[in-house]
């Protein structure tokens, strides 16, 4: 049977949009294809707290569509969908709020895709990290802390701590356990995914890329290898694509899920169709075909930024 997957926003008390509002809808289906243009400018920052969604949880198949400026900042490029039909019609509602979006896959105990819009006003300020992982209210079911403890893994983040430095809530909002996904901890969460997590801050701050979208998320491969109570599954590697809305520039990367040596993140880089191909997700489905393919087909490298840039080394 086709897993289900819950399909998050945020997190609950977490922070809205400018709205101030958070609501529960089902997973809209693919919009139709947009002009090859570059979306609209980045939205405004995050601002002011946000109760527990209330919307009614329609039924399977029942197309409902989240209120539209929660997803205006990826209504262009289209959030990930799954490819197989299968899928889609067993996906349960979309919850939407603030600062990520994400689609959580019950059957294997991770996000399938986190995806965020960052901007340098996000990935600056005071907030510290508090480490209060927790469950998710709004995900019946949700992993706890306790379902990684003496795993050997890492609560790993996949919308980072670091990309919410702007607000104390917002940072606390990526520690809801509907956002961690097992990950190796020295060499990896610890090591080289930390450094490509740091570097696409640098890229924002300091790099002259001042409004990006990212899309992160595990890749299964052949692993079978479940742990923790709840038995969730660990993958063998991680995704992560970075689109620069004003360049219409994109690069990806897929590290494996194991101790690795430290080095040039151009080892890493994939065409974001490879990504496609290894996780059945489709990406940038917003754009016209002709567009995809321009932007999916190579594989990019890792763009440049001033290495003085000390401000992206922030919490993960």
């Amino acid at each position: 049977m086709t897993p289900r997957r819950l399909a998050l926003l945020g997190a609950s008390g977490g922070l809205a949009l400018t709205l101030g509002w958070a609501a529960i809808a089902q997973s809209p289906p693919p919009p139709a294809p947009q002009p090859a243009s570059p979306p609209p400018a980045s939205p405004p920052p995050v601002a002011g707290p946000v109760s527990q969604a209330t919307t009614p949880v329609s039924n399977a198949g029942e197309t409902q569509t989240c209120p539209p400026a929660f997803l205006a900042p990826f209504k262009a490029m289209g959030v990930p969908y799954h490819r197989s039909e299968d899928a889609n019609a067993q996906q349960a509602p979309m919850i939407c709020r603030a600062t990520y979006a994400l689609s959580f896959n019950t059957a294997t105990g991770s996000p399938d895709w986190v995806i965020e819009r960052l901007a340098k006003a996000r990935l600056v300020g005071s907030a510290q990290r508090a480490n209060n992982f927790r469950p998710d209210p709004l995900l019946p079911g949700s992993p706890t802390a306790q379902d990684y403890t003496k795993t050997g893994y890492d609560r790993g983040h996949q919308a980072p701590a670091g990309d919410a430095k702007f607000a104390q809530p917002a940072m606390d909002d990526s520690f809801f356990m509907s956002n961690m996904s097992p990950q190796v901890g020295i060499g990896f969460n610890r090591g080289q995914w930390k450094i490509l997590e740091e570097t696409v801050r640098a890229w924002i701050i300091c790099g002259g890329h001042q409004d990006v979208v990212v899309m992160t998320g595990p890749i299964y491969g052949a692993s079978t290898k479940r742990v923790g109570p709840k038995a969730l599954l660990v993958p063998e590697a991680y995704y992560k694509i970075v689109y620069d809305v004003k360049s219409d520039r994109v690069v990806g990367f897929i590290l494996p899920n194991q101790p690795l040596k430290r080095q040039d993140l151009d080892a890493y880089a994939v065409p974001v169709s490879e990504i496609e191909d290894r996780t059945g997700l489709d990406f940038f489905r917003g754009f016209t075909r002709r567009h995809q393919n321009v932007l999916e087909s190579s594989a990019g490298s890792a763009w440049g930024h001033d290495t003085a840039c000390s401000d992206a080394d922030t919490d993960d």
